[in-house]
């Protein structure tokens, strides 16, 4: 199922202005620059890796995509004179398992704390209401604390163990009506607002 969404949004950040939008082929240097720019200890918790560059064949997997069955949405900051790239976000869906998509998600370390993690992770989700996924899969290092009590904050279907990798499937969400309204929702239910207000069909 494809469906055109919106080319891009702006999300701000106190004096902070983000342009979100769909990744695309010539991004390939961009990508690069904001790989380069995470720390050795982001790469490991986030990718499973230590390599300070993405290969040619990794650039052209994450940018050259359908948007059906892999979806990537990228955050610049354009705060300034020039766009830096600054959080990425994608899912891929299972051949096998249609209703299913396997999610990552990631921001460089100096511009953590500004919400972009929340505003990818609602936004993915956002497209992945919108063509009838059910479930998102989320591999997480099981020394990864913070990722993990943070998805835990949702309605976890499935929980596994698979070496020093936890493995979440999360339920879609319908929309920011179905988070319970409690203290530690009200920013995700917040960021699913704008989500919803900015990405309207």
């Amino acid at each position: 199922m494809s469906i055109d969404f919106p080319s891009h949004f702006f999300f701000t950040h106190e004096d902070s202005r983000f342009r979100v939008r769909p990744i695309k082929p010539s991004d390939k240097d961009l990508l690069q620059r904001g790989f380069g720019e995470l720390s050795e200890r982001s790469r490991y918790l986030r990718l499973f890796q230590t390599n300070n560059q993405l290969s040619d064949a990794a650039l052209k997997y994450f940018t050259e995509i359908d948007g059906v069955q892999h979806v990537a949405w990228g955050i610049l900051d354009e705060s300034g004179t020039e766009s830096i790239p600054v959080g990425v976000g994608r899912f891929v869906k299972y051949k096998e398992e249609q209703d299913v998509a396997e999610v990552a998600i990631t921001v460089i370390d100096s511009h953590q704390g500004k919400g972009l993690g929340r505003l990818l992770f609602v936004t993915l989700n956002f497209i992945a209401a919108k063509i009838g996924l059910k479930k998102l899969r989320y591999y997480v290092l099981r020394e990864n604390h913070f990722a993990i009590n943070s998805l835990k904050k949702f309605n976890i279907l499935n929980q596994t163990e698979e070496g020093t990798v936890t493995i979440l499937d999360i339920a879609v969400i319908p929309n920011h009506m179905a988070i319970k309204d409690d203290v530690k929702m009200q920013r995700f239910i917040a960021a699913m607002k704008v989500v919803e207000e900015k990405m309207r069909l």
